[in-house]
């Protein structure tokens, strides 16, 4: 009853910007190894959440530029190393009133719409806190075959949403740390205000696959960028 006037009169709308830092495991090929300390061992990505109480969409920043194209030899080397990321304009359409959603996904120039339902989380609270973005946070588990997530969320703001397609916590996720580094998603700036509807919709360009179909094609893809470029390539940053 004390946070019922609270949470009665909490803005449930607004646009969150989030910065990803995904870490880069590139492997080099047999006689470059002197090249390992010129490569970046992250990649950061502007991204933002724009959301209702009712739905969400997760999406690139119109800002987002991290390019790291090249990176020089040293004094005693001639040329450069080409290193080129791979950003896909990737979307994620989370509907949090009928526990659906869409994800607009792109591979090798390929896009698919993803179509399925949001994944039920068994979330623990750790009963941890801490501050993000001047809001107060819980910490919160997750851990299956699959991967293992760490999420700090606010009920401050009272949606059940974050980053991505990970939910399912009763409040906003404001930071995301999933499989111990592999990816961080950290909030940057929370404004809340009156968002119009019309910038919350499902991605509809793409071919419609399951999320069991998608991970094959993924699988096959990766597969033939090994065999066409002898283990090398593009690095390919995936939106989870």
């Amino acid at each position: 009853m004390i946070f019922l006037p609270f949470l009665m009169t909490a803005q449930l709308e607004g646009i969150i910007q989030y910065e990803e830092t995904i870490a880069l495991n590139i492997e080099l090929p047999e006689g470059m190894e002197e090249f390992a300390s010129q490569i970046p061992n992250s990649k950061k990505s502007k991204m933002e959440l724009i959301f209702t109480e009712n739905a969400g969409l997760y999406q690139s920043a119109k800002n987002n530029d991290d390019s790291r194209d090249l990176t020089p030899l040293s004094e005693d080397e001639v040329g450069m190393v080409q290193m080129k990321f791979e950003m896909p304009e990737n979307k994620t359409f989370t509907n949090i009133a009928d526990g659906t959603m869409v994800e607009k996904q792109e591979i090798m120039g390929k896009k698919f719409l993803i179509l399925g339902d949001v994944k039920k989380y068994k979330w623990k609270l750790t009963g941890e806190q801490e501050k993000i973005s001047g809001y107060v946070c819980q910490k919160a588990t997750f851990q299956d075959e699959e991967e293992n997530l760490v999420a700090w969320f606010t009920s401050y703001i009272p949606v059940a949403t974050g980053p991505g397609s990970v939910s399912g916590l009763p409040g906003m996720i404001l930071k995301l740390d999933i499989n111990a580094g592999e990816m961080v998603v950290v909030a940057t700036n929370v404004e809340l205000k009156k968002v119009e509807e019309k910038l919350i919709k499902a991605p509809k360009k793409g071919k419609k696959v399951t999320k069991e179909e998608f991970k094959k094609i993924q699988e096959e893809k990766m597969k033939e960028m090994k065999e066409k470029f002898g283990g090398q390539g593009n690095v390919i940053i995936q939106q989870f």
